[in-house]
């Protein structure tokens, strides 16, 4: 399938941020919504989506708190599916189909005159999100900066090596990587940022605290400045301050 030639974001002022990862399950949602609602206490612009669900609703609904209930959830969410698969899947059950300049127009609209966008992704870096188009063709297509979001145990650094080889050179160049903490520290993880940093840049890793229910609720809080602050600053963002 021949897809369109990607093209410069929908502002010039305005940065893409997607967010993807090395598998699901990974902490993509709690990262997305942390991150928007550190950009809201900073008072930047910003905005944030999940445009493809399948399943529960519950990534979008948490972006929605995280937007303090200003963005609508359609918004947030404009592509919902019923079954729990891949959403190319769940798409073609419904009989639905949902073209990269469909998504890439959504996005673009929601965003104007705003510093930051922020996309969410579905499940990993290659799970199959539309006929022909994955997440690459979505990054490129928006010239947006990815956030590759892992889970910070044993077999992390092949897992992000792997997504990062993935990633054309212009798109790697512009990419910040999130360990999450993980719920139980094993054997590698004292050396898996440290051991990641021989293959992308120090600066460019960011680890994130593993956040209790009552911290979840507002976002990581202070627990997250550190690591939203670093990502932000890594992606361009000026603050009001």
């Amino acid at each position: 399938m021949s897809l369109p030639k990607p093209r410069r974001a929908a502002s010039p002022t305005l940065r893409q941020v997607f967010v993807t990862g090395t598998d699901t399950d990974v902490g993509k949602t709690v990262f997305t919504a942390a991150f928007l609602a550190w950009l809201r206490r900073h008072e930047i612009p910003s905005i944030g989506f999940k445009p493809l669900a399948s399943g529960s609703r519950e990534d979008a609904e948490r972006l929605y708190e995280a937007q303090q209930r200003q963005v609508p959830i359609d918004i947030i969410n404009p592509w919902h599916f019923a079954e729990p698969i891949a959403p190319l899947l769940a798409a073609r059950q419904e009989g639905r189909r949902v073209t990269l300049e469909a998504l890439a127009g959504h996005v673009e609209a929601a965003s104007q005159g705003l510093q930051f966008s922020v996309i969410e992704g579905a499940g990993g870096l290659l799970s199959p999100l539309m006929e022909g188009t994955d997440a690459p063709q979505v990054i490129d297509r928006l010239d947006a900066a990815p956030v590759v979001v892992a889970v910070d145990r044993i077999g992390v650094v092949g897992q992000v090596r792997l997504v990062w080889a993935a990633l054309s050179p212009a798109v790697r160049a512009r990419a910040q990587v999130v360990l999450m903490e993980a719920p139980g520290p094993d054997a590698s993880t004292a050396s898996n940022r440290a051991l990641l940093g021989e293959y992308i840049e120090p600066q460019r890793i960011h680890a994130f605290p593993r956040l209790r229910s009552g911290e979840l609720r507002k976002f990581g809080g202070t627990r997250t400045e550190e690591a939203c602050g670093g990502i932000a600053r890594g992606l361009g963002a000026r603050t009001a301050s």
